[in-house]
């Protein structure tokens, strides 16, 4: 039987909300180097008192802890209050922080990182993954294919440690927002509601099908596939093509290389195309929730409490165009050349399988392409055994020793404020998934009664779930955009009020209850349910 063991000294937490227990080796290799690399660059931006936020996979499993700014992250007992006071004062690296944590919220740091994100990421990132998309593995010879894996995988890389990078920026605001507002004893809920439509690049695939789909419409013309889309005018087929150019590469049934990209999936397409709608006004929704907070809190206060809105705005479409620009495009362009290199080393017989190509590290696939004998296929096809027999361990939600509340109050500088917001969005992104009755984080303001669709990812919806559904699932990625467009409301088992999920439930005005311990196995697929977001609670009827 597997053994738990924390992949190093500390508290280690479980990851609900992104990989399944079958993440490949490639994307297990990207994200211990990823996250580590892009968070540590942030925190030093931010002036926060952490190194960084390590990752390791256990079992499959995603676990990951806060790393303090000394210490080696070694599993040592907690100083006295005062000696850890003044340590924090005398240690060069927590003076040279503490200044940085001043200037970094008197200068707005993460206006400065959207500044360079919309002048040079953002189209930087757009150019080369177009570019990078438009090779067609499938033509390249020997030669070329492995100078195009390892061109595509530096890429991957970059991106995805930029990525992670932003999640300072994009966060903080956000962050100090919910900080404030409980102060003033706002409802964290009511709170992100403001921030409703101020993420238009979550609802941008959906409002790119409703243009192919006014089109058809015109023309009256009822699609039964994409050909009949392209042949439906002119007009049909730029739009579905320019669709396919951003959208069509990203890896859409989840986060990792083994997910598959929307050109793999045309009936999802067709069927997003068919029921696409999009949410009325969202941009009011917001005005309407901040409005009405605004009155609650104290005159003196509401001028912070605009600036604070104001801010959270600018970066929240950050957040949410920084995950398919950096992760899922690059992604989804690397499964396709790791997919050609996998079908060629099957028909040489270096790999018994196509599957086992998601068993082997980036430079171990190379090294094979290259005419390397290692590793064995029968090494390859024993990991592949072992990573699906992962998924019928149950794992622990922490490893290591229970982490402590830090004592933030007796940091130097504004790291105080900053560690607030840091430790507060880290649970929010994905909060423990509540126990005993199906309950969980509400999103909305009305209940809704309907049919439980329990699927597996977008595809199960499209293919199971009709118009007016409740999806359940264990957590959704923008491909659900679309299936989400067109259901009546969704439950998950994974995230929290600050993830996907919850993103794109406010955009889409539908109710969501997320966060729902058992929902995958409580909820009868088919059972008539009652979703109640202001309570957080969902009932099998």
């Amino acid at each position: 039987m597997s053994e738990w063991i924390a992949p190093g000294p500390g508290s280690w937490k479980l990851d609900t909300a992104h990989l399944e227990s079958t993440v490949s080796r490639p994307m297990r290799d990207l994200m211990v180097m990823a996250m580590p690399s892009g968070m540590g660059e942030g925190f030093d931006l931010a002036g926060a008192p952490l190194k960084t936020i390590d990752v390791g996979f256990v079992n499959g499993r995603m676990y990951s802890r806060l790393t303090p700014l000394v210490g080696k992250g070694r599993s040592l007992p907690t100083p006295p209050r005062p000696v850890l006071w003044l340590a924090t004062r005398l240690h060069p690296a927590f003076r040279k922080r503490a200044k940085q944590s001043v200037r970094a919220i008197d200068e707005r740091f993460w206006l400065q990182e959207f500044a360079r994100w919309e002048r040079e990421w953002k189209p930087k990132l757009y150019a080369t993954n177009r570019s990078l998309g438009d090779i067609d593995p499938t033509s390249l010879s020997h030669a070329e294919l492995v100078a195009h894996l390892s061109t595509v995988w530096r890429h991957v890389e970059w991106a995805a440690s930029l990525h992670f990078r932003l999640h300072t920026s994009d966060l903080a605001p956000i962050g100090r927002l919910l900080v404030a507002a409980g102060n003033w004893g706002l409802d964290e809920g009511q709170v992100m509601v403001t921030l409703t439509g101020a993420s238009p690049a979550t609802s941008a695939p959906t409002r790119a099908l409703r243009g192919i789909a006014d089109e058809l419409a015109r023309v009256g013309v009822e699609p039964e596939s994409l050909g009949d889309v392209r042949e439906a005018s002119g007009v049909a087929a730029e739009l579905l093509d320019e669709y396919l150019a951003e959208f069509g590469h990203r890896v859409t049934t989840g986060y990792d290389l083994r997910d598959r990209t929307l050109r793999e999936l045309p009936e999802v397409i067709l069927a997003s195309i068919q029921h696409s709608r999009t949410a009325e006004s969202p941009g009011i929704v917001g005005d309407q929730a901040f409005s009405a907070l605004l009155e609650q809190i104290n005159e003196s206060d509401r001028a912070e409490f605009t600036n604070l809105v104001e801010e959270a705005r600018t970066l929240y479409g950050l957040r949410d165009e920084n995950g398919p620009l950096t992760v899922e495009w690059p992604a989804g362009i690397a499964r396709h050349v790791i997919l050609e290199a996998g079908r060629r080393l099957v028909n040489i017989g270096a790999l018994d399988e196509l599957e086992h190509v998601f068993d082997t590290a980036i430079n171990e696939l190379v090294g094979l392409l290259e005419g390397s004998e290692y590793p064995l296929a029968a090494e390859l096809s024993i990991r592949h055994r072992d990573r699906f027999a992962w998924g019928a361990l149950t794992p622990p939600l922490v490893l290591g020793p229970a982490a402590k509340e830090p004592d933030i109050d007796i940091l130097p500088g504004r790291m105080p404020e900053m560690m607030r917001a840091i430790l507060l969005v880290t649970t929010l992104l994905d909060s423990s998934a509540q126990t005993g009755a199906l309950s969980g984080t509400g999103v909305g303001t009305e209940s809704y009664r309907g049919i439980a669709r329990v699927v597996a990812d977008a595809d199960d919806a499209f293919e199971r779930a009709n118009p007016g559904d409740i999806i359940v699932t264990r957590l959704t990625v923008p491909t659900f955009n679309s299936v989400l467009a067109m259901a009546g409301g969704v439950v998950t088992e994974g995230g929290g009020l600050l993830s996907h999920t919850a993103v794109i439930a406010r955009e889409l005005g539908i109710p969501a209850v997320i966060g729902v311990a058992g929902a995958l196995t409580d909820i009868p697929d088919g059972a008539e349910i009652i979703l109640d977001p202001v309570a957080g609670t969902v009932t099998v009827v």
